[in-house]
């Protein structure tokens, strides 16, 4: 392999730790059941360019319990409009200033989970602790491990 051939090579190699200015944008929607319940899991296709990027390589997650799903353990806005509100927080909190990115969404059986990549997980949680006093309401529980190659979010298929 010539010296052309290992810079191809490491421009397009998806582990690298290139340096990502935004986040590509385009969501596509998964369905499926989960203990016989409707799953739907919103996931941001495009992130396939970003994936196993070094520099986000930490897995965290936000979810929580939704105060008024539907029998389906779906979402009812209209007896919890503070659902978008909170959904758009997430992203703007977490997304605004490339800390995190936000690739999945899962919904089912009355729980919402955020699935997040992060470069800094000590701001992450700041931004968490600001979530959670701003949404009392919600009990925002989080996870957190190291996912050098994005194996969550490959997972979603």
């Amino acid at each position: 392999m010539g010296f052309f051939d290992n810079l191809f090579k490491k421009k397009n190699d998806s582990s690298s730790s290139e340096l990502i200015t935004e986040i590509p944008q385009s969501w596509s929607i998964l369905s499926g059941k989960n203990n016989g319940n409707p799953m739907f899991v919103r996931k941001n296709v495009a992130c396939d360019k970003i994936a196993g990027n070094k520099n986000y390589s930490t897995n965290c997650g936000i979810a929580f319990k939704m105060l008024s799903p539907n029998s389906n353990g779906l979402p009812d806005i209209e007896n919890e409009p503070e659902l978008d509100n909170l959904e758009d927080d997430i992203f703007d909190f977490l997304e605004s200033d490339l800390n995190s990115i936000v690739p999945i969404t899962i919904t089912t059986s009355g729980f919402r989970e955020f699935v997040i990549y992060t470069k800094d997980l000590v701001e992450f949680n700041l931004r968490l602790e600001k979530l959670k006093m701003k949404y009392p309401k919600y009990e925002l529980t989080t996870y957190s491990k190291i996912d050098l190659n994005w194996n969550t979010y490959k997972s979603f298929k």
